[in-house]
């Protein structure tokens, strides 16, 4: 009560003691800074997100791998069950590149949009603290008779109040336009995210259901010719469900034009260093890209030299490139993506 009594008493005094308030500035800067800490937090989740998506990806490229160890070399689906295993593991690898990159896109640019608002609060902020301080000043001079101490200060006064007046305007309409374009980005985000996952899971489906839509040869039979023409039907089927991502990637044959065939896929990789390949059977890369490191089944097609390795891009070109400008990706560890 005694300390009310006293501000009170100097803010007459003093003609006031605090500084200048706009209550809907205070509180559309307050909803400002929510959001922000949402966008961050919105970071962070995706972040988690992505990681979880590369330790599932993983361990299914894992789990169908040894599936197919299950079997004898003899069957004559082999070929195509390994065909089926670099497909899928292709089409999980494309699908969180791309996804990663358009996502943390779209979050960078929202995040310098609430940098560039965040400027023009600072800048009222300024503003604000000059004012007051002038009308501090100002009425500290009158009460000592300094009239052209006043004059002066009065002027100033009277020039930062009509600019704060504007800038606080200004600030209120842009702070609301800000708040209806961060919803407007939320919701085309919504949407991006389910369209990337249905673009997903509707290539993986095309691949699998090509493969389980007819019924896989047994390892013995009693119709030779039913089984050639079983193996027929199941390559060309194979070939088929990559159909269009190789439309999509014409230049993967030209980039390895005399690949091996029969080949798995060990872990996945992310680069981080760019690489222009010199010859051409190696690779260029780009920082942050995922990569599928390989072994062909023929121990003669994986001679290389000491310190490279054999990868396959997510548009299905292999080739080489040096071990060092990769890191490999485990279950176990949290990385930045």
């Amino acid at each position: 009560m005694a300390k009310s009594f006293i501000r009170n008493f100097t803010e007459q005094i003093t003609g006031s003691n605090a500084k200048t308030t706009d209550t809907d500035i205070v509180q559309a800067v307050s909803h400002f800074e929510d959001e922000q800490s949402k966008l961050s937090k919105f970071k962070r989740e995706f972040d988690k997100y992505t990681q979880a998506t590369l330790v599932f990806d993983n361990a299914s490229i894992r789990f169908f791998e040894f599936i197919r160890s299950l079997t004898d070399a003899s069957w004559s689906q082999t070929q195509t069950v390994d065909r089926l295993c670099i497909d899928l593991a292709r089409v999980r690898g494309e699908n969180l590149q791309s996804f990663n990159k358009q996502m943390h896109s779209n979050i960078n640019l929202l995040f310098d949009k609430f940098d560039n608002m965040k400027g023009r609060i600072d800048e009222q902020t300024h503003l604000q603290a000059d004012y007051d301080k002038t009308r501090r000043h100002y009425h500290a001079s009158m009460k000592r008779d300094q009239q052209i101490k006043v004059d002066r200060l009065k002027t100033d006064l009277d020039q930062l109040k009509s600019a704060l007046s504007l800038v606080n305007e200004k600030l209120r309409d842009n702070l609301a336009k800000f708040h209806a374009d961060v919803q407007d980005y939320y919701v085309q985000t919504t949407i991006e995210v389910v369209g990337m996952h249905s673009k997903f899971y509707h290539a993986y489906y095309k691949i699998c259901s090509a493969f389980a839509g007819r019924r896989p040869a047994k390892l013995s039979t009693n119709s030779d010719y039913n089984e050639n023409n079983h193996d027929k039907e199941m390559q060309s089927s194979s070939l088929s469900s990559t159909e269009d991502s190789r439309k999509k990637t014409p230049s993967a044959a030209s980039e390895s034009p005399s690949r091996p065939i029969g080949y798995r896929v060990l872990h996945q990789a992310r680069v981080i260093h760019d690489y222009e390949a010199e010859n051409e059977d190696e690779l260029d890369l780009v920082k942050d890209e995922y990569i599928s490191i390989i072994s062909f089944q023929n121990e003669d097609d994986n001679e290389r030299d000491k310190g490279w390795e054999y990868a396959e891009k997510s548009n299905g070109a292999i080739g080489i490139f040096p071990a060092n400008f990769a890191v490999r990706l485990y279950d176990n560890e949290v990385k930045q993506l």
